[in-house]
This record gives C-alpha cells, sequence and structure tokens, in this order.
C-alpha cells in the first residue's frame, strides 16, 4: 500500500487522479473507493504499452486533512501467470503510479504525485494471484515498508481504450448443500466469472476458506480437477463483522466450498466481473431448452470478455487465445458492442507480431509461441474484417493492414510448390473425428495443411478486398491473382480427377462449401456428400474449432437447411443441447467435456465448461433463422431473410446495430406464419421470405407479413 495524508486548503472545485500500474491497483481516498473498476490499469503488454486511468474525484476531497491509499498487486505483470509455474513475465515486482491534481473556487492549482516522499506499509491483503486466489487478515500488523522509485518510459502511456472491467451483476445463493464427502456447498445456479462476496457476523472469530469449482463430480462431490494447478481458493482471517470480496484475483465458477464456518445464504453472493460493453443483440424463443442454449452462449462470452478475450476463466490459462475469439468475433459482434474491447486488444497484436509476419497464439503474448497456424493466425486478417463489417468503421482495416500483409507474407514462405506444406499447426482442434485414429491428438481427422490452404485462401479474399477499399490497386490485385492460383492448387492437390474429394472429412467440405473455394461444378456434390456424413453421424456435431462455426452455414446455404436444424436441436451427445440437458449454463470446450456419469476422465488436463468458441452457433440463429444480415457494411444497408425452424414456434431477435435497431422474428399459428421485420429510419433493406419470388424493398419502419406455413417449410432443396 502507497499512502500520503496532505492538507487542502477548502473543498476543491475540481480534483482529477490519474493513476496506473505496473501490475494492478486501487485506490482509495477518504476511506472510500475511487471508482468502479477492477483489474486496472488492464492487460497489455507492459513492456510497449500502459493505459491510464482518470477519475473525478473532487466529492470524496474535503477542506482539512485527507488520506489516499493506492494498494498495488502483481496480477499479470509480476505474478504467476500463464502456463504451469510461470511468473515474472514483464519485472520483478508491481509498482504504482499516481498523481492528483485540484483546482480550487478560486482557479488557483495543487498538485501531489507519487514519489519516494510518500508512505509504503504492508495491507491486509496477504496474497494474490489471478490463478491461485486471494488472502485477506485483518489480526496481521501491516508493517511499515521502503518505497523504490521503479524507471518506466511514459511515451508508453496511453489513455484508456475501452470500458474498464465492473461488478456487472449480483447473483445469490440458489441452493446450499452437504456432498457425499461431507463438504458445505453453496450452488450459485450460473457458471460465471467473477468473486464472491461475503459477510461475516459480529460473533466471527477465525478464518473462512472460499474455494471455487464449475461442476460437481460424477458422485456429486466438489470437483476440482481441470482446474489444474489454479488453486482458486480466497481466505479471510479477521474477528468480528466484515464484508469480503477480493480485489486483484477472478475466478470462474458456480459452486463455491466453504470450511472454517457456515454462512446464511444471504451473506453470500456472486459478484459478476466482466469489461463493462453494451448489450446490443437478443434472442427470444417459445423453447425454453433453447432459450437457455441462447444464454449460455452469452454468458461465456461475458465469462470471457475480462479485459482480453479468454479462452476460459477458471483454470491456470485464462489467455487471449487467437483461434478462439477469431471464431466467436462476430457473434460476440452482434450480442455486445465490442468496437473499444476488440481495437485494444488488436493494439497489442499489432504489437507483438513478429517483425517476419507471425502472429503470437495467445495476445498479449506471454507463451512465446507464434506461428501462421490456419484460423489462431487468421485472426490477423478475419478479425478486422468482421469488425469493419459489423460496424462499418474502416479504421479497423487501416490501422491493422500492414499487419496483415505482413502475416501474409509470412504465410508465404510456409509454401511449396504453391501450397503451405510446412508450420505448425492446431488442425480442426478438438474435433471429435480424429479422436478413435489418433487418441493423443487434439487436431481431428482433417489434415493439417489442408486447413491451412483453406484459411490462407480466406486471407488473400479478405486482404484483397481491404487493399481495393484502400486504395492499394497493387496489393488488390496481387492478392487476387494469388488466391486464384492456390484456388487451382488445391483443386489439383485434393480433387482425384473424377471430383472425389481425398480429404474425407465433415470439416473439409464444410470450409470449401462455405468459403466458396471450389468451382461451381463441384457444389452440388460437395454439399450431398456433407449432407449424406452427417446424416450418417446422427446429425451430430463432430467437427471442431475450425469446421463447428460455419458447418450450420455450410448446410443451410447449399440447399439443407432442414439438416443444419436437426443438428442445432438434436439433444443427444455429441451437440449443443446435449450441453444443456446435462445442465450446462455456459458453452464447453469439448463436446465430450461431460459425460452421464460425471466429468470425462481422459480429459482432465484440459477440459473448461466455459469456452465460447462453440458458442459461434448464434451467429447462424441471428444470420440465417431469423436473417438479420449486413448488405453494407455496418448495416448501411440490411437484408432480412429468415429461414423458419419447426422446432421453434415463434423467434424474436435484436440488433441495436450503429444505425438503429434491427428486428426480426416470426410466429406459427396453426396454418399462417407472421414475420415480423423492423428497420431504422435511413435504412434500406430488402426483405426475403420463404417461398416468395422476389423480395420486398423497404426503408424504415415496422413491417408485418402473413403467409401460409407450409410455406416456410420447403424441406432440403437440394
Amino acid at each position: 500500500m502507497l499512502l500520503k495524508e496532505f492538507t487542502l486548503r477548502e473543498d476543491p472545485k475540481e480534483a482529477v487522479c490519474t493513476a496506473s500500474a505496473l501490475g494492478l491497483y486501487w485506490i482509495e481516498i477518504n476511506g472510500k473507493r475511487v471508482g468502479e473498476a477492477f483489474m486496472t490499469p488492464g492487460f497489455t503488454d507492459y513492456r510497449q504499452m500502459l493505459q491510464v486511468q482518470r477519475y473525478d474525484v473532487a466529492d470524496l476531497l474535503k477542506k482539512g486533512k485527507n488520506r489516499i491509499e493506492m494498494t498495488v498487486n502483481a496480477g499479470w505483470y509480476s505474478g504467476r501467470f500463464g502456463l504451469g509455474e510461470t511468473s515474472k513475465i514483464y519485472g520483478d515486482v508491481p509498482a504504482g503510479m499516481l498523481s492528483l491534481e485540484v483546482r480550487y473556487a478560486d482557479g488557483k492549482k495543487e498538485a501531489f504525485a507519487t514519489d519516494e516522499r510518500w508512505e509504503a506499509r504492508e495491507s491486509h491483503i496477504r496474497f494474490s494471484g489471478i490463478y491461485d486466489g486471494e488472502i485477506w487478515d485483518f489480526t496481521k500488523e501491516c508493517k511499515p515498508l521502503t518505497p523504490v522509485v521503479a524507471e518506466y518510459d511514459e511515451s508508453r502511456f496511453v489513455p484508456q481504450m475501452c470500458e474498464p472491467v465492473k461488478n456487472i451483476e449480483r447473483i445469490g445463493v440458489k441452493r446450499v448443500f452437504y456432498t457425499p464427502k461431507g463438504e458445505l456447498v453453496y450452488d450459485f445456479g450460473q457458471n460465471l466469472t467473477g468473486v464472491a462476496e461475503v459477510k461475516t457476523d459480529e460473533d466471527f472469530d477465525g478464518t473462512l476458506v472460499l474455494t471455487f469449482a464449475e461442476v460437481p463430480d460424477g458422485e456429486g462431490n466438489f470437483y476440482t480437477e481441470n482446474l489444474r494447478s489454479a488453486k482458486a481458493t480466497d481466505k479471510l482471517t479477521g474477528r468480528g463483522a466484515h464484508t469480503f470480496a477480493p480485489e486483484f484475483t477472478f475466478h470462474g465458477f458456480r459452486y463455491m466450498r466453504v470450511q472454517g464456518a457456515k454462512l446464511r445464504e444471504e451473506n453470500i453472493c456472486a459478484l459478476v466481473r466482466h469489461t463493462d460493453m453494451k448489450r446490443t443483440g437478443s434472442i427470444r424463443t417459445d423453447s425454453k431448452l433453447f432459450n437457455r442454449l441462447l444464454e449460455n452462449a452469452v454468458w461465456s462470452q461475458r465469462d470471457n470478455f475480462l479485459d482480453i478475450p479468454t479462452d476460459c476463466p477458471q483454470r491456470d490459462e485464462r489467455l487471449g487465445w487467437t483461434g478462439d475469439i477469431n471464431v466467436f468475433c462476430r457473434t460476440a459482434a452482434y450480442n455486445y458492442d465490442i468496437r473499444a474491447f476488440m481495437k485494444k486488444w488488436l493494439a497489442t497484436l499489432r504489437q507483438e507480431q513478429l517483425p517476419g509476419g507471425e502472429i503470437p497464439h495467445v495476445i498479449p503474448d506471454v507463451l512465446g509461441w507464434s506461428g501462421t497456424d490456419a484460423v489462431w493466425g487468421d485472426c490477423v486478417t478475419m478479425i478486422p474484417w468482421t469488425l469493419y463489417r459489423m460496424y462499418g468503421e474502416e479504421s479497423f482495416l487501416s490501422e491493422n493492414y500492414g499487419a496483415m500483409k505482413k502475416f501474409l507474407q509470412a504465410v508465404e514462405r510456409s509454401t511449396e510448390n504453391g501450397l503451405v506444406m510446412r508450420g505448425h499447426q492446431y488442425g480442426d482442434w478438438l474435433a471429435l473425428d480424429g479422436e478413435k485414429y489418433f487418441s493423443s491428438s487434439c487436431r481431428g481427422g482433417t489434415d493439417e495443411y489442408f486447413i491451412a490452404n483453406v484459411f490462407y485462401a480466406v486471407s488473400l479474399g479478405i486482404v484483397a478486398e481491404t487493399a481495393k477499399i484502400l486504395g492499394d490497386e497493387e496489393t488488390s490485385g496481387y492478392c487476387a491473382e494469388r488466391r486464384k492460383k492456390l484456388l487451382s492448387d488445391m483443386e489439383d492437390e485434393y480433387f482425384t480427377a473424377r471430383g472425389r474429394l481425398a480429404c474425407d472429412t465433415v470439416t473439409a467440405r464444410v470450409l470449401l462449401l462455405h468459403f466458396g473455394l471450389v468451382p461451381e461444378r463441384r457444389r452440388k456434390r460437395l454439399a450431398r456428400e456433407l449432407n449424406d456424413m452427417v446424416a450418417a453421424r446422427g446429425y451430430h456435431v463432430t467437427t471442431g474449432f475450425a469446421g463447428t462455426p460455419y458447418l450450420l452455414f455450410a448446410l443451410a446455404d447449399n440447399g439443407y437447411a432442414e439438416t443444419a436444424e436437426k443438428v442445432l436441436f438434436n439433444e443427444t451427445y455429441p451437440g449443443w443441447l446435449y450441453e444443456v440437458k446435462l445442465g450446462a449454463t455456459t458453452i464447453w470446450e469439448r463436446w465430450n467435456g461431460y459425460l452421464s456419469d460425471g466429468p470425462n476422465r481422459e480429459a482432465v488436463s484440459m477440459n473448461s465448461y466455459n469456452h465460447y468458441a462453440y458458442g459461434s452457433f448464434m451467429e447462424y440463429v441471428y444470420r440465417r433463422i431469423t436473417g438479420i444480415e449486413a448488405s453494407a457494411p455496418g448495416f448501411g444497408r440490411v437484408k432480412i431473410s429468415p429461414q423458419p425452424c419447426q422446432n421453434l414456434l415463434n423467434i424474436r431477435a435484436e440488433y441495436d446495430s450503429v444505425h438503429g435497431k434491427i428486428l426480426s422474428g416470426y410466429e406459427i399459428n396453426g396454418k399462417e406464419i407472421t414475420y415480423y421485420a423492423e428497420i431504422p429510419e435511413g435504412v434500406q433493406a430488402e426483405i426475403y421470405l420463404p417461398g416468395s419470388e422476389k423480395p420486398e424493398a423497404v426503408g424504415g419502419g415496422k413491417y408485418t407479413f402473413v403467409r401460409e406455413t407450409a410455406s416456410a417449410f420447403p424441406g432440403n432443396r437440394a
């Protein structure tokens, strides 16, 4: 804790506190918290960029004596973080910086700033780690410390770039029970990211130990094996009444085990913490089960959008994996306004891109792993393009254009005879179709370099379009020609003379069809084969991170919408609703993460129950089932083209675009189906209804169309 006492000659008219830290911090003035943000200053590559926060604190100051306290912790900067026991990634010890500028009614100013004259002492927080939790002890003396001034290049300071992390919601205890082993457990009914707030009574004297978990084991006991080395444990030692909520850590949890006392339910709540983004999209249907699945996708986004887009919030990882956010980005942008959030993350990505163009696998790069891995590396082209299409802001392209081109140059160096043939690849990560043959592999059954060439073609196409928009015709032409040659080489490599696809998997067909990478003469056969393969697998999802986000699109957009519906609404393993039927309240990392007899024992070391990647199905619901689609960047023009589902009698989706609210939905009433649409003022739209020969061209307003129900369900049309 850094602290200073000072005297003001009168109540200030204005007062601004500016602060940051190498690590994490929070501030109190005269015993009151400054601001509502947590985990400040946020997670960046501290060696290159450090965010600075500004607070209006005039109301916290007074004439006479005042006291300011800044508590600083290691956090991402020097605490244990990464994989395993890694620590001190950016530095050895945390440091805080604070300045306070006061202006009086007569216009005169007074300023205070951290220096060697500030007092330093221990705080009641005896330990805090992002993975391991926080320990508070109110019975220990807070001993004096000697402050040391740390050097830092002020040119690296930047203002707060996105919305802060806040306490967004309070969730009470839903159930209290004892496990078969006799342990006391509190169930909050929702897997979430945050901390628990607990209150002790006046007669309390001792230590509370709070441990957090996502799921029970097969016997109903408290289960933390999937957290790996993360202790995820908070401790409070004290006497009397205290309100305890950790400052510098967060947990991914639904269940909390309590040792040391039995607390009353009303004295406990879960504080949901994540970046305070504006909600922009929502979907509601008549199906309770499907609504729960939609909520699961939103919850996994909330839980993993804590300052950076993480893979998971619970185990000793919580990293900004590039592949995960790449496949989920459009879904995320429908659900929330993620412009500022992603601009901050992309700024770090550009700083950490290697000189040769390779992309780190996680951003910020705390692992030192990088390459041109398909999907993961392609985040540098695909994410800016997605954000440009969703928000219409050309800056997403211009800011990242140089990084896009450098990445393509890196991919080009991994080619032989025109095709990508070298380098590390994640393949179709966690697909089930490879496990029976490669039980030790997570990469699925689809050839890794086939996937790499697919996404190389995707990135070439994006950069060609980006270059055209930015006026770089030379690069646009080159990328377009390189893509054309690549597709020709892929056809020669992966198709036999009679048209059989050598890479005989669901994902291979999904990718070729969805991204339009095959000549029209091959499309019909590939679509038929895809449909047959999905049907043969009982309409289950066996694809992984590369194939799953595009599976439903590839089916529906090629005449097999009925098959897509059967996959989406399948309630048996493996599939989305199977998870819901087993009680999931977030999206799982693995299709087989939890089985009928409990957690998957063969996947303990990598088994998160809060991963948003497979939540990308929600993009399909927005764009196909309710049909809300951008015809121009930022929804400057809109296409409404609903594809009703027989499993849903009614559905209503809203999206608050940068041009205003867009609504689409339908309601089935016997032999009639009523479609609803709302278009913002000043926006032109085309409304395509099933069975209609041509679209309705409309402007801003509300519209209703009544049709025969039969016209909405033509079945598979291929």
